[in-house]
């Protein structure tokens, strides 16, 4: 047997068999607490029994019985905590975006950035300049913006000399390669050729030479500030038809510079200047000595007619 139910509001809920509402009751008084299976219906209609017409649709209202809530409209909801978890997980995650982002532009920052440059007082240990922030005079040291001096010139004209006039044979083509990187490209090129054709290093090759370079004055040309003048002094020792030969000569070298397009590098030897052409006299005749005796000399200076070892064209 069913029963229908009709709630106070006029709704028709559905019928229950009676032996399932007998069992439900059963289990209602063992445990305590309400068990229904009605679902409310959120449309329905009057009864017309009751009302004789159709009535206005409305939600159902909570079921009381006896004191007890015993039904009511279905809501389905999310659990609070799990809202929480999940808002507090999305701000974590927005913040951790936000370091990955600002740890990214720090190490780009970092890598295009130019490097400090410090100079620190090596004997003190006392910081001197930072990023060229100190201008002015400290204790013997001038601060300011980097420029080629006259000291450039001629050291860079010292070394390409050195490398060229003083010979060793243990290093004698490292020095003749560290001269060439000296130079301007093209004026390498018309060296080498030049040195080639005049057989210069296999003579020294064949003759074992071994020399000795002793500069004597070393001067920027007052009327030129890119061409350095050069006096000095080539002590020679080889082997000719295996006698040992000492012979002496004194040079005027006038060496034409240019600047350095790159500036301070390691090809300039971090002066900024490079070998653009190289001019050389004997001033007078070479001394020779065989065995330690002097076979002959001249007195005062020979005119020779300058060897253009390189030429601008």
């Amino acid at each position: 047997m069913n029963k229908r139910h009709e709630s106070k509001e006029g709704f028709e809920t559905e019928e229950i068999p009676t032996e399932l509402s007998e069992l439900l009751s059963d289990l209602q008084a063992d445990c305590g607490v309400p068990l229904r299976l009605e679902v409310p219906e959120v449309r329905g209609r009057r009864s017309s029994e009751r009302t004789g017409h159709e009535g206005e649709l409305r939600i159902p209202a909570v079921k009381v019985e006896r004191g007890k809530v015993v039904g009511g409209p279905a809501v389905v909801y999310r659990d609070a905590s799990d809202v929480r978890t999940i808002l507090s997980l999305t701000w974590s995650m927005m913040i951790l975006a936000l370091l990955l982002v600002a740890s990214g532009v720090g190490n780009v920052y970092q890598f295009l950035r130019r490097p400090d440059r410090i100079v620190v007082d090596g004997g003190t240990g006392r910081v001197l300049s930072i990023n060229d922030r100190n201008y002015g005079r400290e204790e013997g040291i001038e601060f300011g913006p980097d420029k080629l001096t006259q000291q450039d010139k001629i050291y860079i004209t010292k070394e390409f000399v050195k490398a060229v006039y003083q010979v060793d044979p243990a290093t004698r083509p490292r020095d003749i390669e560290r001269a060439l990187t000296m130079m301007v490209p093209d004026s390498a090129v018309r060296f080498s050729r030049w040195m080639k054709e005049k057989g210069v290093l296999d003579q020294q090759k064949a003759e074992s030479w071994q020399t000795n370079w002793s500069p004597m004055d070393v001067s920027v040309d007052k009327n030129d500030g890119y061409t350095v003048n050069v006096i000095g002094k080539q002590d020679i020792t080889k082997l000719v038809n295996g006698i040992t030969v000492n012979d002496g000569r004194q040079l005027r070298l006038t060496i034409k510079l240019v600047a350095d397009n790159k500036g301070r590098a390691d090809r300039n030897l971090r002066s900024g200047f490079l070998i653009s052409s190289l001019d050389y006299q004997e001033l007078n005749e070479p001394v020779r000595k065989t065995g330690g005796e002097a076979n002959g000399s001249s007195a005062g200076d020979r005119s020779v007619t300058p060897v253009t070892a390189l030429q601008n064209q």
